[in-house]
């Protein structure tokens, strides 16, 4: 099971993060079908290993023929080796040149369907997930740790292979010059043993706790945008900068501490260095004095030992590297090989409930078998989002199939929380929520309308994929959109979003509508979906969400009372409890806190209001003469 890892001071509970053995499982399973590919690269690195290291070898043979010609003249082999020299770098970069095209090429592949899968899993989330471990870390997942994989991940497979191959290739040339000149090798072992094993202690915890003070950081920042008007409502803005302001300076203090590793990992590695190459060349200079070596091959000992300096040192960067990169990893193959989302409920933690309070909750009508006549009953629900703040006290309700149930309250009176109970983003803290259809068949559709960058028909099949132009078109007509597709020069071929035409708030509104007619579900819930129309739009939009939900069984958040008079049954919240329920017409007659709202909203209906309520009905044909009938 894939563990959270938790940031000091964050809120909520972030997205699970893969061990080391899910992430090579996973990585195995991604290059099945390319590990030939993937060989002919390494190959590839191999050779070019293997010819860096002539350059060494020939140096140290053309520095004997030199001294042994002692000015009578150059010798034939003179000749012969600096062209070895030449035709080697030559071949050290043409070899350099095709592995890293041939690398590039299969690691963006990679890559590309790591990020493909990674959005596909994230899209997948349940909303209880998303808002329990903050918009935050998904984006941030998305965003910096790909980056940081898409960077690193070229880098590391090749320079782990080619660093131990020449490492070993340079050990056997040093052995072929003199077996002595490996004493000197052996005394730079131990040394990098020791700082391998420290930093393998210590890096992984600093760069995944790196990584996850950055999606803390992101979750403050993200959410405090997404909930902006919240924010500056109740006057939470020094509060929530305050949470920016701790979760940037504790990214900044991880962020110190990968450095502070790094620099003690190249202070050792420089240190190991030195003792090596003067280990080696010590040994070396014995050997010449004592007529063993020549200066050509103590010169060729020095430069082997050199060679073996940058793979050495390149295989503890890239282990660097590859500690971000697999920290990173962790964090999106996390996401994509999750648990199955049913069991979300058990992984999140527990919502503190409130206790039943002294009062009578308003009784609901007989509960009958779920799934028989309704899809929804809710009994005795009580909810807090903190001990002892009750939020939801004592509900209960239920939702015949084809029934449209409107909730009517003042702000902060629980609405919206009761329908993200009713849709399972969380779970009541006591009582029950049982449902007649999977969660899979309800919807949620709120006022915030996001248009993806695409064409119209991809935003419309987001959905539904399996969708022709004409179940398109007759969605786009149920909601009275059917002038959407010929007001855009391409049709549904049109982009749309960032970069592509412009739509508005009511056009944007009316797609969401059509996405929901097309995704067919049993259950719908409206919450405020049409609050930010202006009165021009607001009886399209009114009328375009009675269509949509129209034989579904249906939670709607009333914003307007119009919507709530339209409704077979309205239940009124006042701080978390039902006070009244009934028709329009019941609740009028009751002279009750319904009746007291609908005069103070009708109060507030102007003769503008009409007027511009006339315009747009004028302007936009009427739903049902646009409907073609439902099947």
């Amino acid at each position: 099971m894939s563990e959270p890892v938790k940031v000091p001071g964050a809120e909520g509970r972030l997205l699970p993060v893969a061990t080391a053995r899910q992430v090579a499982t996973h990585l195995w399973t991604m290059v099945h079908g390319r590990r030939r590919a993937l060989a002919g690269v390494l190959v590839l690195f191999l050779a070019e290993a293997a010819m860096s290291l002539v350059f060494p070898l020939v140096v140290g043979r053309l520095l004997d023929t030199v001294i042994a010609a002692d000015g009578s003249g150059v010798p034939g082999s003179f000749w012969w080796q600096v062209t070895l020299l030449i035709g080697a770098a030559i071949a050290t970069g043409v070899l350099a040149w095709i592995a890293a095209g041939a690398l590039a090429r299969f690691a963006e592949t990679v890559i590309a369907e790591l990020r493909e899968a990674y959005v596909t899993a994230a899209l997948g989330l349940p909303r209880r997930v998303v808002e329990t471990a903050g918009a935050g870390d998904v984006v941030t997942r998305a965003a910096d740790d790909i980056a940081q994989v898409s960077d690193a991940l070229p880098e590391v497979v090749p320079r782990l292979c080619v660093s131990g191959f020449t490492i070993a290739l340079v050990a056997t040339g040093l052995g072929t010059l003199d077996p002595r000149y490996l004493l000197g090798f052996a005394l730079t072992v131990l040394p990098y043993v020791c700082t391998v094993r420290w930093y393998l202690r210590t890096a992984p915890e600093v760069y995944a706790a790196e990584r996850a003070a950055q999606s803390g950081r992101g979750q403050h920042i993200l959410g405090t945008l997404t909930e902006l008007p919240t924010v500056t409502a109740h006057r939470l803005e020094e509060r929530q900068l305050g949470h920016i302001r701790d979760a940037t300076w504790g990214a900044v203090r991880w962020a110190m501490r990968t450095r502070i590793v790094q620099n003690r990992l190249f202070g050792r590695l420089n240190l190991t260095e030195a003792i090596g190459l003067v280990s080696v060349l010590g040994i070396g200079v014995w050997l010449a004095l004592t007529g063993d070596a020549t200066p050509g091959q103590v010169t060729a000992a020095a430069l082997l030992f050199l060679r073996t300096v940058d793979p050495i040192s390149s295989l503890l960067f890239v282990m660097d590297d590859a500690q971000s990169a697999l920290a990173a990893l962790g964090r999106i193959i996390g996401v994509i090989r999750r648990p199955d989302p049913e069991a979300d409920a058990e992984q999140m933690p527990a919502v503190a409930a409130s206790g039943p309070a002294d009062e009578t909750p308003v009784a609901d009508a007989p509960i009958s078998a779920v799934g028989a006549v309704n899809v929804m009953e809710a009994a005795e629900v009580h909810f807090a989002y903190r001990p002892q703040r009750p939020v939801l006290s004592g509900v209960s309700f239920h939702i015949a199939r084809g029934e449209t149930v409107a909730l009517v309250g003042a702000t902060g009176s629980g609405k919206s929380t009761l329908a993200s109970l009713i849709a399972g983003v969380h779970g009541p803290g006591a009582g029950r929520i049982d449902r007649g259809v999977p969660r899979t068949s309800i919807m949620t559709v709120t006022q915030e309308t996001h248009v993806f960058a695409g064409t119209l028909r991809d935003n419309l099949t987001l959905t539904a994929r399996e969708t022709d132009d004409e179940q398109l078109l007759h969605a786009l007509a149920v909601v009275g959109a059917s002038s959407l597709v010929s007001s855009l020069p391409h049709g549904l071929d049109t982009p749309v979003g960032h970069g592509g035409h412009p739509l508005t708030a009511a056009q944007a509104q009316l797609g969401a509508l059509a996405r929901l007619v097309l995704a067919d579900p049993q259950l719908v819930i409206l919450d405020e979906a049409t609050a930010d129309a202006g009165t021009a739009d607001a009886v399209l939009l009114d009328r375009a969400a009675a269509a949509a939900v129209q034989g579904r069984a249906a939670l709607v958040i009333a914003h307007r009372l119009s919507q709530a008079a339209a409704a077979d049954r309205i239940l009124v919240l006042d701080a978390g409890r039902v006070v009244e329920r009934g028709t329009h017409e019941e609740l009028i007659a009751a002279d009750g806190p319904y009746a007291r709202l609908w005069r103070a909203w009708n109060a507030g209906a102007t003769a503008m209001s009409t007027s511009l309520e006339g315009e747009a009905v004028q302007r936009i044909s009427p739903v049902q003469e646009s409907c073609p009938p439902q099947a």
